[in-house]
């Protein structure tokens, strides 16, 4: 029987050194490598939230303007548009690993819970993955020190997972043209 590398393992160190080798600050890094990209990967869904939410805010403001449904709606579509902002401001900050948005994450993660039904499976692993004992350690000045002094310890993304990214990156694209506009959504139907 063959061995197939498993994906949920941590990253692996190509070092010329053995892990005993390595002074207390490199362990601790070494212990924290995957949560950290656990927390990055809260950062990145807030940025695809805010992708997402302008994506689809851009096409309701499209259609109230050509159906004249401004008249009360406008509320609606500004609530909305003012979470883009917001979102991507949490997402970078998140991305960066940044001590200071963990407690606009943790409120972010119990709002998500109202959110149902995608948002009530969401909420629960931003939770945990912000607050877990391993989450709240990345997250501290300390452990910011500790990232600025091993840089050279850094979570390697499997080409999968980018291929992955992309071609939904693509997708959502094409969805976004097709329904903005009437050439793009001619020439999906001519060549898709």
């Amino acid at each position: 029987m063959s061995q197939e590398a498993n994906p949920y393992s941590a990253p692996l160190i190509m070092e010329d050194r053995a892990t005993t080798d390595f002074n207390e600050l490199e362990r601790l890094r070494l212990e924290h490598l995957s949560h950290e990209a656990a927390l990055k990967a809260v950062g990145s869904l807030f940025l695809i939230a805010s992708m997402g939410i302008s994506a689809l805010m851009t096409i309701f403001t499209i259609e109230f303007v050509q159906e004249e449904l401004i008249n009360n709606d406008e509320t609606f579509v500004l609530a909305y548009w003012m979470l883009v902002p917001i979102f991507s401001y949490v997402g970078l900050r998140m991305r960066r690993l940044d001590p200071a948005i963990r407690r606009s994450v943790i409120i972010a993660g119990v709002l998500m819970l109202l959110a149902f039904p995608l948002g009530t499976v969401i909420g629960p692993c931003v939770l945990y993955t912000v607050c877990c004992k391993k989450g709240k350690r990345i997250l501290s000045h300390r452990y910011t020190n500790v990232r600025f002094q091993t840089p050279r310890f850094q979570y390697r993304t499997k080409l999968s997972t980018k291929i992955l990214t992309g071609i939904i990156g693509v997708s959502v694209i094409a969805f976004v043209l097709y329904y903005i506009s009437p050439q793009a959504r001619q020439f999906l139907q001519q060549y898709g």
